[in-house]
């Protein structure tokens, strides 16, 4: 760490989570004429781009006309062709995995929409004719989710029938008070970050907002340097339930139930039994009240929550929550791994 101003690093990522709320408004102005004929709709990326697909899949899942899913395999299923509408999604344009995608559902003849900043994904765009939607440069890709969502919303809404944009925009004054509350020094997810503190966090939501579960471990992996993990409820109960009711591990862990304080009863009372049973055990456990009258709202509010948390986390732990050294070096190998395979391939061509 002696090459890494960690106070600036951590004041950096303060901007870039603050910003979150900014950049969804920036997104959800955009105008986007979308006119296409498909059976079904696969936002395909991976990280926080594929997240993003996740929170906007969960907002429209009974609303939408068409089935939308997010795919985060460098391989496209079989049954992609040219009736299934693609969003390419890679904020930097040069995710390897995401860049194979693109490749494959350009010889399928989907139809294609391309969500990025620049890189090779934007060259290969406007090559092949796609459209494509430049979100701003200059952060990092996992805080790009504002920009994700909201032009995702966009995409969506024209495509599918679904509302999404005109509740975001009735969201956004709640949103941004709720963003004060949790830049407090006093705020719920400071409280959250210190239990968490020296402890491995098994973040668990309902099946409805479990995208929210899912940005809370990578957040807390990339930004705090640390182990987490998620799961959902009521899968829960049929499995890992059975993990934590003993062993000498429960104590180095910390179970963090993301609750729909308004959701339906059936769902709260899916909660109300996982909680319970784990108390039972003599288990500790964290129980994040999530407010908001709608899914979109309690998974935007878990979300940004969990964010804070995250930041809070790597500061307590004296780390850099903006640079990450090892998925950098991992990326590099995948390249050459990936660059050796396709010399491969046009040999065996030949």
């Amino acid at each position: 760490m002696t090459d890494i101003d960690v106070d600036n690093e951590y004041k950096v990522m303060v901007r870039e989570i603050y910003r979150f709320v900014d950049d969804l408004e920036e997104s959800i102005e955009a105008s986007i004429e979308i006119e296409s004929e498909f059976d079904n709709v696969m936002i395909c990326g991976m990280g926080g781009s594929a997240i993003g697909g996740d929170i906007i899949t969960g907002c429209v899942v009974n609303d939408s006309k068409y089935p939308v899913s997010v795919h985060r395999f460098p391989e496209l299923p079989h049954w992609v062709n040219e009736r299934t509408f693609m969003i390419i999604s890679s904020y930097s344009g040069n995710t390897d995995e995401t860049l194979s995608m693109y490749d494959q559902a350009v010889k399928k003849k989907c139809q294609i929409v391309i969500l990025t900043s620049g890189g090779k994904l934007k060259k290969l765009g406007e090559e092949h004719g796609d459209r494509i939607i430049y979100m701003s440069p200059g952060v990092q890709p996992r805080s790009a989710i504002g920009l994700v969502v909201g032009y995702s919303a966009v995409i969506i809404d024209k495509i599918c029938g679904t509302n999404c944009v005109s509740e975001l925009k009735k969201l956004l004054p709640s949103l941004r008070r709720y963003r004060d509350e949790l830049s407090g020094e006093e705020s719920e997810a400071w409280e959250i970050a210190r239990a968490v503190h020296g402890r491995v966090p098994i973040i668990y939501a309902t099946a409805g907002i479990y995208s929210s579960a899912t940005r809370w471990k990578s957040q807390i992996n990339e930004n705090s340097k640390t182990m987490a993990f998620a799961g959902s409820v009521p899968e829960f109960n049929h499995n890992e339930i059975s993990g934590w009711s003993e062993g000498e591990l429960r104590d180095k862990c910390l179970p963090v139930f993301l609750y729909e304080a308004a959701a339906s009863k059936t769902i709260r009372k899916m909660a109300d039994a996982s909680i319970s049973s784990m108390k039972e055990y003599g288990q500790d456990v964290r129980v994040v009240n999530v407010k908001g009258k709608t899914t979109m709202e309690r998974i935007l509010r878990s979300m940004m929550i969990g964010d804070y948390v995250s930041l809070y986390l790597a500061h307590l732990r004296g780390v850099d929550p903006v640079n990450v050294p090892s998925i950098i070096e991992l990326k590099k190998r995948l390249a050459i791994m990936m660059s050796k395979q396709s010399t491969g391939r046009r040999k065996n061509d030949r």
